[in-house]
């Protein structure tokens, strides 16, 4: 959830531990702008120029945002997503039960254990799958721990993107629901060609709620 990426975000930019305080006021700032992030190294970027304030409004800080995307600094941006995957896996292994309180479930996600009765479920995140299988099982959806893709098996596809492209075309998929919490994945997705005419012969429909899951039959 956006809290739980904050805190960690926060921890690798700055080096406050997660279980401090949130800064109500950063937080806000940074929970505007969640719908950015397709990859948490973006959390980078956010949290840059969240401190260093220079931008004027929305469309400034997405402008400047977008700027350091595309002129990054892989060694400052690496090194913060390390830090930030580590302390994710730290928090699971060592502060479960702190972990866990900072994600709940929507409650949309209701609807979706319904859904899962008639569909099968894919999900696809930059989380780790552990964490992933932990949260299904805490709050009840019953999924394969194969039909979980996280971070470390996107890697081997480079993004969300080319993943999906792979799967249902390997898995001839006619019909199926994609939903995202990222604007810029939905987008993405949404205007390249090949999706446009999965749109057609597939029925795909993209909205924007959680995390990337594919529902399927």
């Amino acid at each position: 959830t956006v809290l739980e990426s904050y805190l960690l975000a926060r921890y690798a930019f700055k080096g406050i531990a997660p279980q401090k305080i949130v800064e109500e006021k950063e937080y806000s700032i940074f929970h505007s702008f969640r719908y950015l992030i397709t990859n948490s190294w973006h959390y980078y970027y956010i949290f840059k120029l969240i401190i260093d304030g220079n931008y004027i409004d929305t469309k400034d800080f997405e402008k400047k945002y977008y700027s350091y995307i595309n002129n990054r600094d892989k060694n400052a941006d690496l090194k913060f997503d390390k830090l930030f995957q580590e302390k994710r896996k730290d928090l699971i292994n060592n502060h479960f039960e702190f972990w866990n309180k900072l994600d709940k479930p929507y409650p949309f996600f209701e609807e979706i254990k319904n859904i899962s009765k008639n569909f099968n479920i894919l999900i696809v995140s930059t989380k780790n799958e552990e964490a992933i299988l932990k949260h299904c099982k805490d709050y009840g959806l019953n999924i394969k721990e194969e039909n979980i893709m996280g971070k470390n098996k996107l890697n081997d596809y480079g993004s969300k993107k080319a993943f999906l492209e792979y799967y249902i075309n390997a898995n001839k998929i006619e019909d199926s629901l994609f939903i995202d919490d990222s604007i810029s994945t939905i987008k993405i997705c949404s205007n390249l060609n090949m999706w446009q005419s999965m749109m057609c012969s597939h029925n795909i429909r993209f909205i924007s709620l959680l995390f990337a899951i594919l529902l399927f039959k």
